[in-house]
């Protein structure tokens, strides 16, 4: 049973753990966390942003390491899965630096670092692919399969806990599914913590997880686990939120005198509209709009630039520093940052005139090649801004410079930050004020939209520094967009938090995965993905249509006793209805004789037309619970017929066999199993088509692998065709994009979601061929980099990722490769790297 802890903590004998772990006192949260991970039972914290979530964490790793010694319990393992890479770098940096008595490793994809650590800190899609491969390893001795494992780790014996850090990522439509196969396939006895922003109604989720996870330990004679759910509604810290808006005073004189008085009254000044206890005030709003309308039917136009100076001085001079301003674009992030004028240091500080000098230092003192980024264009731009106080971090701007600003926002040297919200996801950078240039953002689904509730709670969050600030800002810059309406902005500040809805998908790789760990036929493979929370949704739509079964029938029951045919035939009233139909579809001449058949039977029949609506209105009920009927039988089955229609995909493509036993995997099906990073079926067919890619020297593979490199290029500037120099890597281009349509097509025709990729890009073939082959200098580096940024605006973040990607996905490739036994294969596939990681793309990260 879920055991919902949000009182105030009165419990004794447990003090010294809670003074082992911090020198302060505790929140009543983080003391029922702790109590929960001693007393041996999973954890759920609901927390706003900067309450306070990571301290249970930072308990559960100690407990299982160091306090285990202490306790005379043996000491086991900790893996602490994060959503996202960035994180997991800076995690391993704080906590390495925090608790140097324990050992950390990392593990990412791009980087592995010390796999044999106590505290493994990983990505989520990590910790998902190394449980399969432990499954599928422990039913064969084939040493390749063994060979793969991501770390070594007995996760039955030595893994103590696992902490997913942000887990409301489970409602990520794209990724939201390796959530919940993780929790799925741990162990039961592995204990669980998982820390989230504010959800609505946890319990829901926490039941999910408390009911799967003790379904396997009755399973396994293991004793059950309760889930302790500590939630904190209140802010440590707490906010107040503003709305700003600017006006030149030179303009109020060109406008009528009782105007220029209102606007006095309402601009360039902090307009409170969501009050620290929560309320949100309707006067205020109304405030701004009104003078927002005034400056527009005046047409006093204020330059974007002049609001942000005056509002930064506003807060230099009122002791709001440091800021994170958010902006939903990665060219209004810089453009916004280029247009502050004026330092936001106070006088005589040193950092402006020690800027580059303390950068450089940063770079020296980790990269023997620190030379190639400090002469980079980027880096030159970032520490003019630095001289400021200003710094900008969104996903285009390279990983070693983004974490540099990171670093040095930490200790306090940059006082704006311009950001997008990739900013808000986990990165522990608390602040003083957060800036709003907009509350809405461009949804590649659904255009431009409002921001959702938890995603303005999550960015806004960022404000109140436990510790140091006493009340947290947040500031709209409302000149800069359009309010909307009231309702709408309300709900933005004030709505719901969000609801954990499974993501769970059926794809190709999942049901590969499952049949190679043993799980062969229909029963198995269904008893696994029943156990999602989509399976919770699932009982939902079918008790619907159940009680709506039942009511109608109900009704029908209750018509039929009160009314009775024995007046008119029942032939008749079926005859009736049937004329009826006909006739609204019928030419002139037949609508007459029609009429006349219709009247006679009135004529004969007095009681026709009362009766006749009677037995529509049973008819009708009828419809209804045989509809019902139909989609409750389809919604029981729904889990059934997906894995039917994907299983079905598989055996018609010669992925698996079918044989009295259940499925197998075959040669090719075992390759598809293996990839993560591309579509697994279309790639799998031109790997068998190519013979293993045979003809096809390192860089050309890579070339092939940048297809899904999934770069962001505008519209207008992507390659619509591969137009590479060599014709049969083009062909295999188009073949590939063909095998991914083909597979999207069934998808559609057979009505099943795989989640899988359904698109490839040309636009980086040529520059891969080229910076695998034509690159010898640095000076050669710097001309492809300018040359695509300047053709295709691709920012050089968004190269280096895809330079990483390209290598994940040869890093897949040999895992086949070693399958196959091919070594020709894969010795070009290990020259990838030192072709493709040159200069400054590549895996360096100034944590590690």
């Amino acid at each position: 049973m879920v055991v919902i802890c949000d009182k105030p903590f009165d419990i004794e004998g447990y003090d010294k753990a809670f003074s082992d772990i911090a020198p302060f006192t505790l929140s009543d949260f983080q003391k029922w966390a702790i109590k929960g991970i001693i007393d041996k039972d999973h954890v759920l914290v609901t927390a706003h942003t900067g309450s306070g979530k990571t301290l249970p964490a930072e308990f559960i790793m100690k407990h299982f390491t160091t306090m285990a010694d202490e306790s005379g319990r043996k000491r086991k393992k900790v893996i602490y899965a994060s959503p996202i890479k960035a994180l997991s770098n800076q995690k391993l940096h704080d906590l390495r630096k925090k608790f140097p008595d324990i050992s950390f490793g990392l593990l990412t994809g791009d980087c592995k670092d010390n796999p044999d650590a106590d505290v493994l800190i990983m990505t989520t899609e990590i910790l998902r692919n190394t449980l399969f491969a432990k499954k599928i390893a422990s039913k064969t001795d084939e040493e390749h399969f063994i060979n793969q494992l991501s770390f070594e780790m007995d996760v039955e014996t030595e893994l103590g806990g696992v902490i997913f850090d942000e887990v409301h990522y489970i409602n990520d439509k794209d990724r939201g599914s390796v959530w919940e196969q993780c929790i799925l396939m741990l162990p039961p006895q592995v204990q669980i913590l998982m820390l989230s922003a504010t959800i609505y109604k946890p319990e829901s989720f926490a039941a999910w997880v408390e009911t799967e996870k003790n379904k396997q330990a009755s399973k396994n004679n293991i004793e059950h686990k309760n889930v302790i759910l500590a939630p904190t509604y209140k802010r440590v810290v707490p906010l107040t939120h503003y709305m700003w808006m600017d006006v030149n005073s030179s303009s109020l004189k060109k406008i009528n005198k009782q105007d220029a008085s209102y606007l006095t009254r309402t601009c360039n000044k902090l307009i409170e509209v969501k009050s620290s206890n929560g309320k949100y005030i309707t006067e205020n709003y109304k405030k701004i709009s009104k003078a927002k309308k005034i400056i527009s039917e005046n047409r006093m136009y204020v330059n974007k630039k002049y609001i942000l100076n005056n509002l930064a001085l506003h807060m230099k001079e009122n002791e709001m520093l440091p800021a994170i301003c958010f902006v939903f674009s990665r060219k209004q992030v810089e453009q916004c940052a280029n247009s502050i004028q004026h330092s936001m240091f106070k006088e005589g500080e040193k950092f402006p005139s020690t800027a580059e000098k303390d950068c450089r230092k940063l770079l020296m003192s980790k990269f023997p090649n620190y030379k190639e980024y400090v002469e980079l264009t980027e880096y030159r731009t970032m520490v003019k801004l630095l001289e400021k106080g200003i710094a900008i971090h969104h996903a285009g701007v390279i990983p070693v410079l983004r974490e540099m600003v990171e670093l040095l926002f930490d200790k306090g040297y940059i006082r704006i930050l311009f950001a997008t919200e990739t900013f808000s996801v986990g990165i522990n950078m608390p602040t003083k004020t957060v800036l709003f240039t907009s509350l809405q953002k461009y949804d590649g689904s659904s255009g431009h939209r409002y921001l959702y509730p938890h995603e303005y709670t999550q960015m806004a969050g960022r404000a109140g520094r436990r510790g140091l600030d006493k009340l947290g800002r947040v500031i709209h810059c409302n000149n800069l967009f359009d309010a909307g309406y009231d309702k709408d902005y309300k709900n933005v500040l004030c709505g719901a938090p969000q609801v954990l809805v499974s993501k769970f998908k059926i794809s190709y790789s999942l049901l590969l995965n499952i049949m190679d760990s043993g799980e062969t036929n229909y029963d198995l493979m269904e008893e696994f993905v029943n156990q999602s929370m989509i399976r919770k949704e699932i009982i939902s739509e079918v008790n619907y249509h159940k009680n709506a079964i039942e009511d109608f029938k109900e009704k029908e029951t209750s018509m039929k006793k009160n009314t009775t045919f024995n007046v008119t035939p029942k032939a008749v009233i079926e005859k009736y209805i049937e004329l009826s139909k006909k006739l609204e579809f019928s030419s002139n001449k037949q609508k007459k004789k029609i009429t006349r058949e219709l009247n006679n039977l009135v004529n004969e029949n007095k009681r026709l037309k009362k009766e006749v609506e009677q037995y529509k209105d049973i008819d009708n009920l009828n419809e209804k619970i045989v509809k019902h009927t139909r989609w409750r039988d389809n919604a029981e089955n729904y889990l059934h017929y997906e894995i039917e229609k994907i299983s079905d995909i598989l055996l018609e493509n010669n992925f698996i066999n079918k044989s009295e036993d259940g499925f197998q995997l075959t040669d090719k099906g075992r390759n598809a199993s293996q990839f993560q990073e591309v579509h697994p079926l279309a790639f799998s067919d031109i790997y068998d088509e190519t013979n293993q890619f045979e003809s096809f020297d390192s860089s050309e593979i890579a070339c092939i692998a940048s297809l899904f490199a999934n770069i962001r290029v505008n519209n207008e500037m992507k390659v619509p065709l591969p137009n590479t120099d060599n014709s049969e890597l083009n062909n295999i281009a188009k073949n590939l994009k063909d095998r991914i349509d083909k597979y999207v097509n069934i998808e559609s025709r057979v009505q099943a979601n795989t989640g899988s990729f359904d698109e490839i890009n040309y636009d980086l073939m040529q520059t891969v061929l080229e910076w695998c082959n034509n690159v010898e200098s640095e000076k050669d580096c710097m001309a492809i980099i300018n040359k695509i940024k300047l053709e295709k605006e691709v920012f050089l973040g968004d190269f280096v990722k895809a330079i990483l990607k390209i290598n994940n996905i040869a890093a897949e490739l040999e895992k086949v490769a070693e399958i196959n036994n091919n070594i020709p294969l894969l010795e070009k596939l290990r020259k990838i790297p030192e072709l493709s990681l040159k200069y400054v793309a590549t895996n360096n990260s100034l944590y590690i």
